[in-house]
């Protein structure tokens, strides 16, 4: 009883900590429909037969996995697609089998109406491999609350360094499932913050074009809106390696509609089937660029010390600060190789209020999200600037929420980013650029693959104190594939940002 007692009250300091967020606004975890959720649950259903035999056709962009090509008057034992989700299993039938056959119906619906063709399997938890090669997504859905243990969350720890995803789903928009999920991604990744994944996330697009994100009633009555994202992610470098939804994504795959019986607290069908195929295109179109070339080269200072050298520190902030953790040190040896200035690689992370920032000439700033600089920080970016300090940033992936939150701090210091001409010497030197080759995402966005350089600035007596790109340049840096980033090939995006440097260090 005791027990009992003391696990109730953690979970009411955890929901408390939750409400303090903003990133659990419109979730419901205090609701009175999510109190009530125990009575209008699944019940275990058996797995539906396999078929009879597979059809299957070429792989088509972007869902890149290979499948195997068949005639399809091929009748015994066909070949079975591709591997691509592994659900993983506990003891618990009643929890993590409600719906048994979810993830298989979502790649059924995929077949039919996508023509891409891969399989699924069951996975106890002791069998999850530390590499992903062999099964790129994990899949952990159900009602109660679970926790991994010790040996079990180290394996899938590495599993997602390695390039893996794993989603979890709250079957039927289950609380608990959900707190503890939530709590077990904190611990795979300590190192980097859930957040809430917006609405111009690669998820609501890489596919479908989700012009409609929709909700059942149920989760309408418990807090949802419709049209308001609400799947929370973590992030390793660019790539979000951890899926968490509140609302139920698997009755939409099923295809079961809500009942006197059944209410389910989750995504319409039709916005389950489209972000569960978006899930599916961004996790294997982005396996490929978990690794870039950049990570496997180190860059070390020949000589110690600073002076005479060129050096540059990034801004941290409450947010999503590091994104592409060696882009800067590609730019670097670049900008070193073209000019021949002595650089250091070894960078500096500060905090706008901290009086470090005026030992250095230079700060880089980027992210993804949305995020709000306290006044403190604001006054002494201020101070900064006013003292010839230059501000490089730029919008990793070309993220609108970052270039929004970015726009806004600056005008709060009562300055304006205007567009720098494409005349000014920071597009002729040392490199000629006026137009410049866009990523497929942003062709996309932009309606052409060449489009004039297009960079932000704010110009002062000396010369431009804030010099910003809403296009990403750091995965071209980094040179990564990165398939959904909105931003600059790798040789163009290389050669403006050493024009960027060299503009720094000329003024």
């Amino acid at each position: 009883m005791k027990k009992k007692i003391i696990l109730v009250i953690m979970s009411l300091l955890f929901c408390f900590s939750l409400f303090s967020q903003n990133i659990f606004n419109g979730l419901g975890i205090d609701s009175t429909i999510s109190k009530e959720e125990t009575n209008y649950t699944c019940t275990p259903l058996p797995s539906s037969k396999p078929p009879a035999q597979h059809s299957s056709a070429e792989g088509v962009p972007p869902l890149p996995l290979p499948v195997v090509p068949l005639r399809r008057t091929e009748k015994k034992n066909p070949p079975r697609p591709p591997v691509l989700v592994a659900k993983v299993s506990t003891n618990n039938l009643n929890d993590w089998a409600t719906n048994p056959s979810d993830i298989n119906n979502l790649l059924k619906w995929m077949a039919s109406n996508l023509n891409v063709h891969f399989s699924s399997i069951n996975m106890p938890e002791k069998n999850i491999p530390s590499d992903p090669k062999s099964v790129p997504i994990l899949y952990r859905t159900g009602h109660e609350a679970f926790e991994f243990s010790d040996e079990v969350r180290e394996k899938i720890r590495q599993y997602l360094l390695g390039g893996g995803t794993i989603i979890f789903d709250a079957c039927c928009g289950r609380k608990e499932f959900f707190i503890s999920a939530y709590r077990e991604a904190e611990k795979l990744i300590p190192e980097r913050s859930p957040y809430r994944l917006s609405l111009d996330h690669p998820i609501y697009s890489s596919f479908f074009e989700i012009n409609h994100v929709g909700y059942r009633p149920w989760a309408l009555k418990a807090g949802a809106k419709n049209n308001q994202a609400s799947a929370i992610g973590i992030d390793i470098g660019c790539r979000t390696a951890v899926f968490i939804f509140r609302w139920d994504l698997s009755c939409g795959w099923d295809g079961l509609e809500d009942s006197d019986r059944h209410h389910c607290l989750g995504y319409d069908i039709k916005t389950a089937n489209q972000i569960g195929s978006n899930l599916m295109a961004y996790i294997t179109a982005e396996r490929s660029s978990a690794l870039p070339l950049s990570q496997a080269l180190e860059f070390v200072d020949a000589k110690a010390g600073k002076s005479g050298k060129f050096s540059i520190a990034q801004v941290t902030y409450d947010g999503l600060w590091k994104t592409r953790s060696a882009g800067l040190s590609m730019l670097l040896n670049a900008f070193y190789e073209q000019t021949g200035t002595p650089v250091i690689f070894k960078r500096d992370e500060i905090r706008l209020d901290s009086p470090r920032i005026f030992d250095f000439p230079f700060l880089y700033m980027t992210g993804h999200n949305d995020f709000v600089l306290s006044r403190k920080e604001n006054s002494q970016l201020s101070s900064f600037l006013s003292k010839g300090g230059i501000l490089i940033a730029e919008s990793c992936c070309g993220r609108e929420a970052f270039d929004h939150a970015f726009r806004k701090e600056i005008e709060k210091l009562h300055l304006k980013l205007e567009k720098i001409p494409s005349t000014d010497i920071i597009f002729s030197y040392p490199n000629k650029i006026s137009n410049i080759m866009a990523r497929p995402a942003l062709s996309k966005k932009l309606g052409s693959r060449i489009v004039p350089m297009e960079l932000y600035g704010v110009k002062t007596c000396y010369g431009y104190s804030i010099i910003y790109s809403p296009y990403g340049l750091s995965c071209g840096w980094e040179l990564a594939q990165c398939p959904y980033c909105k931003g600059i090939e790798s040789k163009d995006a290389l050669a403006i940002g050493v024009n960027i440097l060299s503009y720094a260090i000329l003024h």
